[in-house]
Formats: structure tokens, sequence, C-alpha cells
């Protein structure tokens, strides 16, 4: 039977080149192998995956389906083969991640070219987004996560936390009053991030008691960063990481309330598969983050 892998990796090199003859060029093989090894997987996988014509291919839709799920195939089966025999330990190859979008602006994209420049044959693929990513079904090596985890069989290494701060304008204090205890809270409008389990039940703690408070909500939106945006235009207060609010609280454009009461901490998670291979590439990136960020 002809190397299922070989096959694979004829396939992506006709779908990224276009043509047998640029493909067979890339691969070091003749322009009717590569055909031959297209027509092969083609009858393995029961589909048509290229539309052909004299000059060039198209991918078919069960092609360009496929594209991404055969490459990275054939990177897990690069990184098994480069652990199993010892010869490449250095990280190299894709490194699919995702993370929030105000916290990967803020902390991750800073580190990157330190990362590239340590590890130049990694070739970094970002995704910046509040959902929450399915690694497996979506092909991402790793995801930042913030908050409580949910059980799942991923493997969660904790990277940093972040306290989680209660925020008003002064503007909107001078209208309103300044809260002195949580229950306060039911005369303000109150922003609220959909991204918080509970949403619009804070936690307070103090002395050690733990309070939960229901609050007026006013605007609920799932983004720290548009929670923090609603605060500067004096629509409320807002409960928001302090990886977020640092800098307007620094410059008084946000005021910290309820100073005596701990809310929160949010941890910062770092969650990829559970492998017994784990790749050089995902290994040297987590341990980058927990290095510079902890």
């Amino acid at each position: 039977m002809m190397d299922r892998i070989e096959l694979l990796r004829t396939f992506i090199a006709v779908a990224e080149t276009g043509t047998f003859t640029a493909a067979a060029e890339r691969l070091g093989i003749t322009p009717q192998l590569a055909s031959k090894y297209v027509r092969a997987l083609e009858d393995q996988l029961g589909s048509q995956l290229f539309v052909r014509s004299t000059r060039s291919v198209r991918l078919t839709e069960t092609g360009a389906a496929c594209r991404e799920r055969c490459l990275r195939l054939i990177e897990d089966f690069d990184d098994l083969s480069a652990d199993i025999r010892q010869e490449h330990r250095e990280p190299q190859g894709r490194l699919r991640i995702s993370a929030p979008s105000t916290f990967g602006e803020k902390y991750l994209v800073p580190l990157l070219p330190d990362f590239t420049e340590l590890y130049p044959k990694v070739l970094i693929d970002l995704d910046l987004t509040d959902r929450f990513v399915n690694l497996v079904e979506e092909g991402y090596d790793v995801a930042l996560r913030i908050g409580m985890l949910e059980d799942s069989s991923l493997i969660a290494r904790r990277i940093t936390s972040s306290p989680v701060l209660i925020c008003a304008s002064p503007e909107y204090l001078g209208r309103h009053g300044r809260p002195e205890t949580p229950d306060d809270l039911a005369n303000h409008r109150c922003v609220v991030d959909a991204n918080f389990r509970e949403k619009d039940i804070w936690p307070f703690r103090l002395d050690g008691v733990l309070t939960k408070v229901k609050v007026n909500e006013a605007i609920r939106v799932n983004s720290a960063n548009a929670v923090q945006s609603l605060l500067l235009s004096h629509a409320g207060i807002g409960l928001c990481p302090a990886y977020v609010v640092e800098e307007s609280v620094q410059s008084g454009a946000l005021v910290r309330l309820l100073e005596n009461y701990q809310v929160a901490e949010l941890g910062v998670y770092a969650l990829y598969l559970e492998n017994r291979y784990l790749s050089a590439k995902i290994r040297a990136f987590v341990d980058l983050l927990a290095k510079r960020l902890a």
C-alpha cells in the first residue's frame, strides 16, 4: 500500500501550487507520479478532491474541506516523528493559538517577536477572539482561557492571574454618588460582562466572609474592553479584570470602588490537548508564557 502520508503531502502540494507540475517540482517527483498519488488518495477517500483542466486544477468542495485537516495530520505526524527520533529538538512548524482579544493584544502580542527570534522555524498563527474555541475540531494547538475552567480532557497550565476591580468614571460618581457597600449597587446602573459565569451576581469577600449581590444591570456586553469603554463613557459601574483597566485607573479616568472588598481573581490558563508526544513548539510557547507573565 502506498504511504498515506506521502499521498497527503502530494495533495497539499497540489492544492497550494495549483498544478501537478509545480507540486511535483516542490516534492522532487514527476508530475505523473503526483497525479497518481492524488488519484490514489481520492480512491481511498471515495471522493473527488480536484476539478482538473488542461492547465490547472482547483479544489472541489470536499477537497477544500479536507485541506486543513490533512495539513494538521501531516504536521502532527512530523512532530511525532521528530520527537521519537530525537533528531529535531528545535521547535518548528505552524503553531495555532487562540487567545482572548484584549488580553492577547496587551500581553501576548508583545511576546511574539521574542518567541519567533528564539524559535525562527515556528510560524505563529494567532486568532484573537473572545469565544471559546474547540481545540480538537478547529485544529488549535494552544488556547488561552481566563477565569473558571470547565472540566475537560484538555491539559490546563496556570500561567498567571489577574484581580477583578469595581470601577466607574469620576463623572458618573459625581452625578450618582459613590457606593460604600456592595448593597449600594442596587441603586446604581451597572455594566455587566457576559463572559463572567454569574454575570449580574457579583461576589464580595470581606474578612473571609463571601457575599453575593445581584446588581442593577443596565448594559450587558461580552467584552471586557467594551465594559471599560462604557465605563469611560460614564454608563455606570462595572466589574473588570485589572489587566484591562489598570492604565485607566492609574490615569484617574476610572476610579476603583469598594477597595476594602476582594471581588475575585481570574486565573490565566494555557490549554492544550493531552498528548504524551507534546510537540516541542507547544512546550516552548507555554514555557515562555509562564516565564514572562508569571
